[in-house]
């Protein structure tokens, strides 16, 4: 038997208050620019590009393995906006 689901519902359950953030960040802006105009806090920020990078360079590694060359140029191109600056540094204590 089918599985009901209310789409609306579902949708509801998104939370995509980091999806902007993260789109200016791979698009080149500042850390100190993000924060200025966000309530999120900085930590929260950071760990969610780092996630997302892991998994995006995950996906590229499928990609690899199931030999779809274009999409995994795709990936690896987002890891490398994504990897940048103060959210990739090794220690914030410079």
């Amino acid at each position: 038997s089918k599985c009901q689901v209310d789409v609306e519902e579902y949708i509801k359950k998104f939370k995509v208050g980091l999806a902007d953030i993260t789109l200016r960040w791979c698009r080149g802006t500042k850390f100190v620019d993000l924060m200025a105009k966000s309530e999120i806090f900085e930590g929260s920020v950071i760990r969610c590009i780092r996630r997302l990078e892991e998994l995006v360079c995950q996906l590229a590694h499928v990609c690899k393995t199931i030999g779809n060359d274009e999409l995994e140029q795709k990936f690896t191109e987002a890891s490398k906006m994504m990897k940048r600056d103060i959210v990739f540094a090794a220690s914030l204590y410079l």
